[in-house]
């Protein structure tokens, strides 16, 4: 069975995801409908609790996207319940050393080269009922890896984090890099940074990720070869189609 590496390595245009922020399954599958390839639940930014995290990992992959989540930050503790859950991946924010990418990725890896737990009971191994050894492939071959590299120095030096043995993906976070750099994401440094990235996933071979604000940025950056684009989230995009629907209403209404 193909896994999440598999499909997100293959040929042809990136995945294209958004962050899940609202604890709604019924917001989960209008996204599926609509499209989405994967959905990247935000445990930084958004007060979901553990359980509702498991409900959603469930639905997202019951309605053929992929669920990967966003740990609330570099130290670590959801990350066995939240694999035990069954989850495609995991994004590990504001990471700047080398050396806490290699600490907190190695608790993603079974050992001996890693230092996860087995939970082949979990929904992960299928309640037991998965052969082990595809339980531990799963776990070690196909679960993304994802260090997020949001200040200037960290991206610059996007080649040492490529190099940890067990990061298979590399995401460019430009929302905090303009808080720090001043530097929007349109600039031409920056997006010159953004390429210099992408040469360097390609050239160690882990994938490359980005968020975009737009669907045209969205389009540039999976034009650009990026495998992991994001577009929005769930909330921006629920509270912009309702701010729109409400000011053409009004707009309307007072042209009469």
């Amino acid at each position: 069975m193909e896994g999440f590496m598999d499909r997100a390595r293959s040929g042809g245009r990136g995945l294209l995801g958004t962050w899940a922020k609202i604890p709604s399954l019924e917001t989960l599958e209008m996204l599926a409908h609509a499209g989405f390839d994967f959905v990247v639940i935000d445990l930084e930014h958004a007060p979901l609790a553990l359980d509702r995290v498991y409900d959603m990992i469930f639905a997202s992959q019951r309605l053929g996207m992929a669920a990967l989540v966003r740990l609330p930050d570099h130290l670590g503790s959801p990350i066995q319940p939240l694999l035990d859950a069954g989850a495609d991946g995991l994004l590990v924010p504001r990471i700047t050393s080398p050396g806490v990418a290699d600490a907190i990725t190695r608790r993603m890896v079974f050992a001996p080269e890693g230092e996860r737990g087995l939970g082949f009971t979990s929904r992960a191994g299928r309640w037991s009922l998965m052969p082990m050894q595809d339980y531990i492939r799963r776990g070690n071959e196909q679960c993304l890896r994802m260090v997020q590299l949001e200040d200037w120095t960290s991206l610059e030096s996007a080649a040492d984090f490529a190099g940890v043995p067990h990061v298979n993906g590399l995401f460019v976070g430009l929302g905090d890099l303009f808080l720090s750099s001043g530097r929007p994401a349109a600039s031409p440094e920056v997006q010159a940074l953004v390429r210099k990235v992408l040469e360097v996933t390609r050239g160690a071979g882990v994938l490359s990720g980005i968020a975009a604000g737009t669907p045209a940025e969205a389009r540039q950056y999976l034009d650009l070869g990026y495998r992991l684009v994001m577009v929005s989230n769930d909330a921006t995009l629920f509270g912009k189609a309702a701010a729109e629907t409400v000011r053409a209403t009004l707009q309307a209404a007072e042209a009469r």
